[in-house]
């Protein structure tokens, strides 16, 4: 499978490479992005933001069509700016995911965005191609958003995205509530027009007061 990337008049996805070390260490180092993520790694601090980096691109080959992804938005045809992250994760079956539903082969979706593109729409601009690539290129039959209980604006967003709650548990530690998405479902959220689609998201919107980035492990 070829390396995914997308682009388009909103955003920008590509392959993490070693020199975007300094963009990842950057968007860590805003409290504001780590508040409510599950993070081991100190990736605010230079040194493991490389090592990370670094590692990516060997988790890009063993791993095709899954990964995060660097996400920048276009100002122009030759000027771009570095926004976050998506992801997309393989989540490993246990005795324990297996009561919530989770599978061998599920995946989860996730963003971390700078502060200045809350609440913009990117975070769900950037799903549905995640979406898209999840359940049309790699055939996957489930999707999972995981994230914080306080993470308002996370829910919000799987919400429009059409993700269903399931349940509360730990993740990484730390209570969080899970959100899951199957390929019928993700198919009928498509046959929806664009108003209706547009009208479910700004109403889904409206009721965050505060739009986070999603918890990404």
């Amino acid at each position: 499978m070829m390396a995914f990337s997308h682009r388009c008049d909103r955003l920008l996805l590509r392959e993490f490479v070693a020199s975007d070390a300094a963009d990842i260490q950057g968007l860590h180092a805003d409290a504001r992005v780590r508040e409510l993520l599950p993070d081991e790694q100190p990736l605010h601090e230079a040194r493991w933001a490389a090592e990370f980096a670094a590692c990516l691109a060997g988790f890009y080959r063993r791993h095709p069509g899954l990964g995060i992804w660097r996400c920048a938005v276009p100002l122009s045809a030759a000027e771009e700016q570095f926004a976050g992250w998506f992801s997309l994760m393989p989540l490993q079956a246990s005795p324990d995911t297996v009561q919530l539903g989770i599978r061998p082969g599920d995946a989860e979706l996730g963003s971390r965005l700078r502060p200045e593109h809350w609440g913009s729409g990117l975070s769900l601009s950037g799903g549905e191609v995640l979406l898209r690539h999840a359940f049309e290129t790699l055939a996957l039959h489930t999707v999972w958003g995981i994230c914080h209980p306080e993470n308002r604006g996370a829910r919000v967003c799987l919400e429009a995205l059409g993700f269903t709650p399931r349940s509360r548990a730990l993740y990484e530690g730390q209570p969080s509530d899970y959100h899951a998405l199957d390929a019928t479902t993700w198919s009928a959220v498509q046959t929806l027009s664009r108003r209706e689609r547009l009208r479910q998201t700004r109403r889904a919107l409206a009721r965050s007061h505060r739009p986070t980035a999603l918890a990404l492990p």
